[in-house]
């Protein structure tokens, strides 16, 4: 045995031996005071540790401590509170103490995930090595061409020194799909096929397709690697649409590693999330997948166990050809590949830098489809393919997998925490033996310390309650899902999330109803249980105890129903900030003007000064200057303008200037790649949106009583809401049945 291999060992036999050492003395039997003082003193020095992050034995001495004081309650659960002599209450107070053990090993999972964080630097490409070719395979199923077209027309100008391919792998164009056995299916699937070889052959892409949709994605990637020779494969989803630089950062890295077998970058969304924005706090908190992109996924890179997200990926083809293509075992084909290449002691990097910008499912039922694919999948994982018991992975990497399979074991059990109070309040159920004071003593110091801890880790990216309410929101749809795995762990397909679509009235997804009625029923248990404890004394302790809860299940439900209320959402497409000069032409005169946003078929200018205003529907020229890179020339940038036809489509006066909102007159190859360039080109941009969102972040106490206020604003929207609706369609069918008498 070498001596790094001896000072290994010896490191992780001194870890175990902390953490048997800190179990056993959790367990110990010491007086309330003492507890007390212990809860107190590991309190004090999580808030202190908040405080001076970069401080590494502060900051694990704060992990080791509030593990301390979770296994202390944990036991306490175990010894103290159980109904023991009471066989028909054990099994329900056991089934609550088996969720609070998933909850807690989660917790420890998380922190040894996070202990410590990977930052990496770009590595620029060197052009005295050898430039390594890049396959860039955008795989599409369904996507209607706007979506697909501007991550094509971005892949096709990527900057790079050497060969690259763009492929499009179109599932959509198989012959089992064109020769559908419903006409009307067959003949969208003919003309979105027929749109698409166009654009690819208009842009210089190539197309392919394969005979069958057979293992879905996996599939499609799998059939392309036998027809392409890239030596790395850049893998976009059909809405990713990558910026200019996304090569020039990231392929240096695999030039200097020989063992690296893929490199994953954050997904970026230009849109904001269906809760988020049915919530109206896209801007008021930070998204909801920073919390994974822009801290976990740097934690698991310090152990080499970031994982392939699916998209935004540089794989090493002969890393790929080592585990046999992309994995079909479950429809999670990411995590299970990345698992695989670590199995074979390929090397991971997480470069958190945001170089796509994608389409978030635009709707609540998009965005449940979505995560009830992920559920199963990573449930599949960890059912068919366990990371504890994989060869080949080294102990850290089994504990980030562990910990991402495991998590999503979180609709089973979250169901749980939200029945558990209704099980005393409605069916006198005794799930906990104890009063408030037990509860004040020893869950109460558990409770504030994870959260502080919490906050400690995940506060820039993560809003205290929001995980809680996330999961709530989400459990309810999953919870059958996830079952099902566990039932036929074989059985779920993939399911393609929906991009791109548009709502165009203000109405309650159709799967609120699911929330609606666990919300009368926990509201109806809140108030049988606030009468309890008014006439009922001698049970005011535990009542206190489970109406916290049971009130906390309320809030989180009421927030869930203001996620389920979908806004009207017109546009099907991204708006970007761009403030880029330009030049405004029209009756023989030329001004200066800015584009002050665009999407890929309008803008937004300002202009100062100008004789007369724009009229609705005025056609004009804009001229703006693109930057151009040449690969012969190391991809110094070049400006080189551009003229794109215009049309007014309204026209507002500020001061002394107009603002002008215009769309493309006529949409060709050209103003695609334009307007890709000028939306999509730059990553400075999101890096700045992502931290803009990180400053949304607040304190624990603004943050509960944010949330706090934002359950009550989304309960009584919902219900004013609900009232509108309802009285509209009322006034509907009275108007109806007038007309129809009057006929």
């Amino acid at each position: 045995m070498g001596s790094s291999q001896s000072f290994k060992f010896i490191k992780w036999l001194a870890a175990c031996i902390l953490i048997l050492a800190i179990a056993n003395i959790a367990t110990i039997k010491v007086t309330v005071e003492t507890h007390l003082w212990l809860s107190g003193s590991a309190f004090l020095l999580a808030v202190i540790g908040i405080t001076s992050n970069d401080k590494k034995l502060l900051h694990l001495l704060v992990l080791i401590t509030g593990a301390f004081i979770s296994i202390r309650y944990i036991w306490w659960r175990y010894s103290e509170t159980l109904p023991w002599e009471s066989t028909l209450d054990l099994p329900f107070a056991i089934a609550l103490l088996v969720t609070e053990c998933y909850g807690i090993t989660i917790y420890f999972l998380g922190m040894f995930v996070n202990v410590r964080q990977r930052s990496r630097d770009i590595t620029p490409i060197n052009v005295n090595q050898a430039i390594p070719t890049i396959d860039v395979f955008i795989p599409t199923y369904n996507e209607s061409i706007r979506v697909v077209a501007p991550t094509v027309s971005a892949a096709m100008q990527l900057q790079y020194p050497g060969k690259v391919n763009v492929w499009v792998l179109d599932d959509g164009g198989t012959p089992e799909k064109l020769n559908n056995e419903d006409p009307q299916q067959a003949r969208i699937a003919q003309q979105r096929t027929h749109k698409l070889k166009d654009l690819c052959q208009k842009l210089g892409a190539n197309y392919i397709t394969r005979p069958a949709n057979v293992h879905a994605k996996a599939g499609n990637i799998n059939h392309a690697l036998e027809h392409s020779n890239g030596e790395l494969i850049l893998i976009l989803d059909a809405d990713h649409v990558p910026t200019k630089d996304f090569l020039i950062n990231t392929v240096g890295m695999f030039q200097q590693q020989p063992k690296l077998g893929f490199i994953q970058t954050p997904h970026f969304f230009a849109t904001p999330g269906p809760i988020e924005k049915n919530l109206g706090i896209e801007d008021k908190v930070p998204s909801e997948n920073e919390m994974f992109y822009n801290r976990i996924l740097s934690g698991m890179d310090f152990w080499n166990a970031s994982f392939f997200c699916g998209s935004a990926a540089i794989i090493r083809r002969e890393a790929l050809l080592d585990v046999g293509g992309i994995s079909t075992r479950t429809i999670t084909e990411d995590a299970d590949t990345a698992l695989e290449i670590h199995a074979k002691g390929w090397d991971s990097a997480y470069l958190n830098r945001a170089m796509i910008a994608g389409l978030s499912p635009d709707t609540f039922g998009a965005y449940v489809t979505q995560r009830s694919r992920w559920a199963q999948g990573m449930l599949q994982i960890f059912l068919l393919n366990n990371p504890l018991l994989k060869h080949g992975l080294s102990f850290p990497q089994k504990i980030c997998y562990l910990n991402s399979t495991l998590f999503w074991f979180f609709p089973l059990f979250r169901v749980m925490y939200l029945i558990a109070p209704l099980c005393y309040l409605v069916f006198d159920l005794q799930i906990f033996v104890g009063n408030a004071n037990d509860f004040l003593v020893f869950a109460i110091p558990h409770l504030a310390i994870s959260m502080v801890i919490s906050q400690h880790l995940f506060g820039k990216t993560r809003n205290a309650l929001f995980s809680e309410f996330y999961e709530t929101v989400l459990s309810l749809y999953l919870f059958f899902p996830a079952l099902s795995v566990l039932i036929n762990p074989k059985k779920p397909s993939f399911t393609v999330t929906p991009k791109g679509e548009t709502t165009s009235h203000v109405h309650f997804s159709p799967l609120t109803p699911v929330i609606v009625g666990l919300f009368v029923v926990i509201a109806a248990a809140e108030a049988w249980g606030l009468y309890r404890i008014y006439n009922y004394p001698i049970e005011q302790g535990q009542l206190a105890v489970v109406l916290v809860f049971n009130t906390l299940n309320m809030l989180l439900c009421a927030a869930s129903l203001g996620a389920t209320l979908e806004k009207v959402q017109r546009r099907s497409e991204p708006r970007s900030h761009c403030n880029i000069s330009t030049f405004v032409t029209t009756e023989n005169q030329t001004i200066k003007a800015k584009i002050e946003d665009a999407s890929l078929h309008g803008a937004r200018l300002s202009i100062n000064s100008m004789k007369g205003t724009f009229k609705p529907d005025q056609v004009f020229d804009l001229k703006c200057y693109i930057t151009k890179h040449d690969a012969s020339n190391n991809c110094k940038p070049k400006l080189k303008p551009h003229s794109v036809a215009m049309k007014v489509l309204h026209c507002q006066v500020k001061g002394t200037g107009q603002m002008v909102s215009c769309e493309i007159l006529e949409t060709n190859t050209q103003t695609l790649e334009i307007f890709t360039n000028m939306v999509f080109s730059h990553s400075e941009r999101w890096q700045q949106r992502r931290q803009f969102e990180t400053k949304q972040s607040k304190g624990i106490i603004t943050a509960l009583l944010g949330f706090f206020q934002l359950a009550i604003s989304s309960f009584t929207t919902s219900a004013k809401t609900a009232y509108t609706l309802k009285k509209r369609s009322k006034e509907a069918i009275k108007d109806s049945a007038a007309q129809d008498i009057s006929q």
